[in-house]
């Protein structure tokens, strides 16, 4: 895997990772592979409070002194951004899913990074009230919000990445996951670029698979591949992107159950 020290002086890289339930065991693994792709900024998905503090302190040491996160609380899945540039946290994401939208804004970069792990259509919800949220309309809020993120910075340098739960047709296996349409809208409504894709216009890859049983080998196995993993950006970096792919070897090393995005952008440090 390339650790990236080749890259040019106004380029950075930008790595998003769901690392499946915390990390657990597979922490250092994890930590290992972040290292090696000499990121400047790691947004990770699926982070718990129980490694945290690992977590932090290992990113700190190799580098990513600037860190935010949303976890609070143990049993959440939540968000983290880390970068080797000073970062500051914007306003607080949805009201019923905090924990799963995390803003940042990178001053010396002119730059938002908006870090986010959008609900599952099956992923219902119960407020502190005792209201419960179903997984359909509880995915379809948190991604109205995302597009009036988009839509409120659209002129500016954004960096939107995560996991987005959600895969148009040209990237499923098997029936698409709901609200696929609101990739449309971010792209075409807002005009923000999806990384990999604008270099790869004909390609299928897929960063998470739903899983089977093979009843002869008694083991589980890939079923449906699904793209659900981004790094989208604004209109105003659409020629900034120099380089975006995917890191499949984790996955199928089970280090986490999705694989690594990868993209590398040549910013306009005026924002410009």
């Amino acid at each position: 895997m390339e650790d990236g020290s080749d890259r040019g002086g106004n380029s950075m890289r930008f790595v998003t990772w769901n690392i499946q339930r915390g990390g657990g065991s597979r922490l250092p693994s994890i930590i290992a592979e972040l290292k090696e792709l000499g990121a400047d900024v790691i947004t990770l998905t699926e982070v718990t409070a129980k490694n945290l503090a690992e977590i932090r302190r290992r990113l700190v040491d190799h580098g990513y002194p600037y860190l935010e996160t949303t976890c609070d609380q143990a049993g959440v899945n939540s968000v983290l951004v880390a970068s080797k540039w000073p970062l500051t946290r914007e306003s607080a994401g949805p009201e019923y899913d905090k924990e799963r939208w995390l803003s940042v804004s990178l001053g010396e970069k002119n730059l938002r990074v908006l870090s986010v792990h959008i609900p599952g259509s099956d992923d219902s919800k119960s407020g502190k009230d005792g209201t419960v949220v179903a997984g359909k309309r509880r995915k379809e809020l948190f991604w109205q919000d995302v597009i009036a993120y988009a839509h409120r910075h659209h002129d500016e340098q954004v960096v939107i990445l995560g996991d987005f739960n959600t895969g148009l047709p040209a990237d499923a296996e098997g029936t698409p996951f709901v609200h696929s349409d609101y990739i449309r809208v971010l792209q075409q409504q807002e005009n923000y670029v999806d990384t990999w894709r604008s270099l790869h216009p004909d390609a299928r890859e897929f960063t998470w698979y739903s899983r089977r049983t093979n009843k002869e080998l008694r083991v589980s196995e890939d079923h449906n591949g699904f793209r659900l993993d981004y790094v989208f950006v604004s209109a105003p970096l659409r020629d900034a992107i120099t380089s975006a792919k995917h890191i499949h070897e984790v996955r199928r090393a089970k280090i986490s159950d999705h694989s690594i995005v990868v993209a590398d952008l040549a910013l306009d440090p005026s924002g410009g």
